[in-house]
């Protein structure tokens, strides 16, 4: 069997074909022959502090624009490269660290863990910046089935666990990705995604194998990222549906330059009614669906008609085999799936079965092998003897003129066991919410409370977190109908 080339190769291939083509714009624009240079030093500075090829480094910084550089220079070294998240608590982040056998942390501040060699973040840039050029360490890339990357997920436990996706694994899903979404060299994708997360690192491996420019942003700022599409040089953009809202409200809804042909929406379900704003406004929407064990998006549909089937995500992506398994939850297998989750024992193959990754979500494919996302088969709730799928009430309130947000979570009833209650944000009263409901919901997806609030709890991506739904339940609401 023959590996694709492995992604530590891709940016001296770049350089060596178009030296001068912009790759990465930020607080600078560097061309590929200046960030390979810069890259090439900066990975001398990681050497210097003790880095040697094969092991793992966790990198844990604020500023994506580092985060960025670093991910560039574990490619060059070959090593293994651990992004986490800069609020992650340190007895999680010891935990993670532990189970990953990491040794090497970069960060702003020392680290209270004992044995970790701690490489300060402000000395290594700053002498990255002003030293003169030091040797060197050149090292293979890693290859084949070698873990070039872990990303920390908490999955549906809340516990941290390490995503090992290798060399093959990265490029496979590049391939994958480059070949539905048509990246082209000089195309410009904008990240403005945490790059701890498989979606936003993904834009930086994607548009490295295509000579693409990334126009890389310190977070989501919606005025900023309008201003930037508005210039008519983004082409490609990542968003999760939180994000797609704000763009639209701050754009008054204007149809975007004809320059940007994929806006990837991820992260969480899409309602009908953000997507038919969207497509009003001439956005060009591809739906998709994946998770950092499947190295990002496995699912993708970039037909006229995008988000406007709730759930619908589209055909698999080539390469990947989906299928439905017991009690209807999604199974895939393919290049691109982990080679599993990090174990102190080295053990590949954790949370596989037999090369395939079960991913807790409930589905269906369409006669057409479209796949169709229900929900989470741990978010069901079981109301009045009927299985309920939080998601699909909520894509049904969404539609009640005058209201913002939802989340629907359940409270011990004993009488219906579960009993729905609707957290929502808007000018509805709950009462009216609740009348609304009656006209338009089944009896049972109807919920049985209202409860206005001031914002749902989202976790980093902009997703509805529902653990903390039903915290804020038991902690803040007070039961409200309209009866």
């Amino acid at each position: 069997m023959t590996h694709p080339s492995p992604p530590g190769d891709w940016l001296e291939s770049r350089r060596d074909r178009h030296p001068q083509a912009e790759a990465l714009s930020g607080s600078q624009t560097l061309c590929y022959a200046t960030l390979v240079a810069e890259t090439s030093s900066l990975a001398a500075g990681l050497v210097a502090r003790g880095v040697v090829a094969g092991e793992v480094v966790a990198v844990q910084l604020s500023s994506a624009w580092q985060v960025a550089r670093l991910f560039y220079a574990a490619l060059h070294l070959g090593i293994t490269f651990l992004p986490l998240d800069p609020g992650v608590l340190t007895a999680r982040r010891s935990r993670l660290l532990a189970d990953v056998g990491c040794r090497t942390l970069v960060c702003r501040q020392a680290p209270a863990e004992q044995g970790l060699r701690w490489i300060a973040s402000d000395s290594l840039f700053s002498s990255h910046a002003t030293d003169a050029p030091a040797p060197v360490y050149h090292s293979k890339p890693l290859a084949g089935e070698q873990v070039q990357l872990i990303i920390a997920t908490s999955g549906t436990t809340g516990a941290p666990k390490g995503v090992m996706l290798s060399a093959d694994n990265l490029a496979a899903s590049v391939a994958a990705s480059r070949q539905r979404l048509d990246l082209q060299p000089g195309d410009t994708w904008l990240a403005c995604l945490p790059l701890f997360h498989i979606g936003g690192l993904a834009i930086l491996l994607r548009c490295l194998a295509a000579g693409a420019r990334v126009l890389l942003q310190e977070g989501f700022d919606a005025d900023r990222v309008w201003r930037e599409i508005a210039a008519g040089q983004v082409t490609h953009l990542s968003l999760v549906p939180a994000m797609l809202d704000r763009l639209l409200t701050v754009s008054a809804e204007q149809a975007p330059p004809a320059a940007l042909r994929v806006v990837l929406i991820g992260g969480g379900p899409l309602s009908r009614s953000l997507a038919q704003r969207a497509h009003a406004a001439g956005w060009p929407l591809c739906v998709s669906y994946g998770m950092s064990e499947t190295a990002s998006q496995f699912a993708t549909d970039c037909s006229p008609q995008a988000g406007m089937v709730p759930g619908r995500v589209g055909l698999p992506l080539d390469g990947y085999t989906v299928a439905i398994g017991d009690a209807g939850r999604i199974r895939v297998c393919g290049p691109a799936v982990m080679r599993g989750y990090a174990n102190p024992a080295g053990v590949m193959g954790l949370g596989l079965d037999q090369g395939w990754f079960g991913t807790g979500d409930l589905g269906r494919l369409d006669e057409q092998g479209r796949l169709m996302i229900i929900g989470r088969a741990d978010d069901l709730l079981v109301s009045g003897g009927k299985n309920i799928h939080p998601a699909e009430v909520e894509e049904r309130l969404l539609q009640c003129p005058g209201v913002g947000t939802v989340g629907v979570t359940g409270r011990p009833d004993p009488v219906w066991g579960v009993a729905l209650v609707a957290l929502f944000t808007g000018e509805m009263t709950p009462g009216e919410l609740e009348q609304w409901a009656r006209q338009h919901l089944p009896g049972h997806l109807r919920p049985r409370e209202f409860v206005p609030v001031g914002v749902l709890p989202l976790n980093s991506m902009g997703k509805l977190s529902r653990p903390a739904l039903q915290a804020l339940l038991q902690r803040d609401a007070s039961p409200s109908t309209g009866d």
